[in-house]
């Protein structure tokens, strides 16, 4: 009877470690598809809560330095008549968007209030991601993700920010 009771509780304790660790791959791979996808505690739709007339939120360095890597990545794809933007160079500057705005989540640490306005931005910039990886328009794409960085200024204090130049259109 111990001959097969043994082998019976291993396999019970394999199964239990197993499904425990499916179920924390599983939290960890959910955490951080949401991260990717900007629905950190906001939705890309979400309204977009204003800084006080006047003002504008504040920022810090990681993500000033966040925006400004996306931005320099945007300018230098952004299309011209003579050199549309190609489906290779769409698909890296959505995966540079993607890894930014993941990093600029993960050192969040602004008011509730600019982190929601922060939040809707980053769904505006992920769903230009998405865009630009589709088999659309990447121009399009590309006019969405500049009008948003063109938003950030607006919303939030980087005095070192420039305002992009919108892509031509063929």
């Amino acid at each position: 009877m111990k001959k097969v009771l043994q082998p019976l509780a291993w396999y019970l304790v394999l199964t239990t470690v197993l499904a425990l660790a499916s179920g924390v791959a599983l939290s960890f791979a959910t955490d951080v598809a949401l991260a990717a996808s900007g629905d950190h505690q906001h939705g890309a739709n979400a309204h977009l809560p204003l800084p006080p007339p006047g003002q504008k939120w504040a920022t810090d360095q990681p993500l000033r330095e966040g925006m400004a890597h996306i931005r320099t990545a945007v300018e230098q794809a952004l299309p011209t008549t003579q050199t549309p933007i190609g489906v290779t160079q769409a698909s890296e500057l959505a995966l540079t968007i993607e890894a930014e705005v993941a990093s600029m989540i993960s050192h969040c640490a602004l008011p509730e209030q600019a982190d929601a306005t922060l939040h809707g931005l980053f769904g505006e910039l992920l769903q230009g991601s998405e865009a630009l990886q589709a088999n659309g328009d990447p121009e399009q794409a590309m006019l969405r993700v500049v009008t948003t960085l063109n938003r950030y200024p607006h919303l939030f204090d980087d005095p070192a920010w420039q305002t992009l130049a919108m892509p031509t259109q063929h």
